[in-house]
């Protein structure tokens, strides 16, 4: 008698424990069907973008930020659950999202939109190459990343129709300050020195942002803008650096007088340290009293860009204007 009445015991309390978790897992699945659709960016320079776009219609993720390198970024734990719940993922190709793992999930994935592929076949930009590599870098240059906004909003608003109207308000916007910001800049570096403009930096993720910024409408027409810009590394900062990689730059620094040179938030500075040294009796050079960012974000992309020009354009003795808001 007393066996069979803690066996019920047992019984019943077996039941309540999997009658609470069976609440627990339809509470769970109610919550994600009620919350909003996620949409999933590779890095800041585009979640940025999406958040101004979507406002609090969607639930927007992003991969790889901090001081995380996007070029040689390897998935983690959790990354897998972010890219199958995302409805869309937005990357930003050319190249930049090239390591194994995350090639695996965003090749052949009809869920990726690829705003580099998508804007060069829609004829907004040529890429610009390197040892036959393409340059992803193009969020250095608004002309053409004031399209990945319309690219991004034009994505959405085909996905999700109930939202349309107000992700092309929002994008309209957000392009209008874009264009702004990108005034503002061409106005702040226009008071360089033209025998100044030449930007030596960690590695080679300013190329697109000297064309557009840096170089003189007959530079751009003829290519000679290449000459405005030189960095030790390659596109990548994960390439090794040569005494030859090094004595190119020692001497486009001497032949154009360049001096200061720009080391980068997250890149370790011991290859400018060297050319500084190299330096030293010849030609006086400094390095920047601030870093730029290239492949991250010091607060948001659009304050990000904004401390790239003015430190570029006080450092090269130009004077960084007001930014009418």
């Amino acid at each position: 008698m007393q066996m069979a009445c803690i066996f019920k015991i047992k019984y019943w309390m077996l039941c309540l424990v999997v009658c609470v978790a069976t609440a627990g897992c339809t509470m769970s699945m109610h919550q994600s069907q009620n919350s909003p659709p996620c949409v999933l960016s590779m890095n800041r320079m585009i979640s940025d973008c999406v958040q101004r776009v979507v406002g609090d219609k969607l639930t927007n993720l992003v991969l790889i930020e901090g001081s995380l390198d996007p070029h040689a970024y390897e998935m983690v734990k959790g990354d897998e659950d972010k890219i199958a719940g995302s409805t869309l993922i937005f990357c930003n190709g050319l190249g930049l999202e090239h390591t194994l793992s995350l090639r695996k999930h965003l090749e052949n994935n009809s869920r990726v939109i690829n705003i580099g592929e998508r804007l060069i076949a829609r004829g907004v930009f040529t890429p610009l190459e390197e040892g036959g590599v393409c340059d992803p870098h193009i969020w250095m240059d608004l002309s053409i990343w004031k399209e990945a906004v319309i690219e991004i909003a034009d994505t959405l608003s085909q996905r999700f129709p109930e939202w349309s109207a107000e992700f092309k308000v929002n994008a309209i916007q957000l392009v209008q300050e874009i264009l702004a910001l990108d005034a503002w800049a061409k106005k702040c570096l226009s008071t360089v020195p033209e025998s100044s403009r030449y930007l030596v930096s960690g590695h080679n993720a300013f190329s697109y942002f000297t064309r557009h910024y840096l170089a003189t409408p007959q530079e751009v027409d003829s290519g000679e803008w290449r000459s405005r810009c030189i960095s030790p590394e390659g596109l990548s900062p994960e390439a090794q650096i040569s005494v030859r990689d090094i004595m190119t730059v020692v001497d486009y620094i001497n032949e154009h007088d360049v001096r200061v040179i720009f080391p980068e938030d997250t890149l370790n500075q011991d290859a400018l340290k060297k050319i500084v040294a190299c330096l030293k009796k010849n030609h006086l050079v400094r390095l920047a009293k601030k870093p730029l960012y290239s492949d991250n974000v010091c607060d948001d992309y659009f304050n990000t860009f904004r401390h790239n020009v003015r430190l570029i354009t006080e450092e090269l003795g130009g004077v960084a204007v007001e930014l009418q808001e």
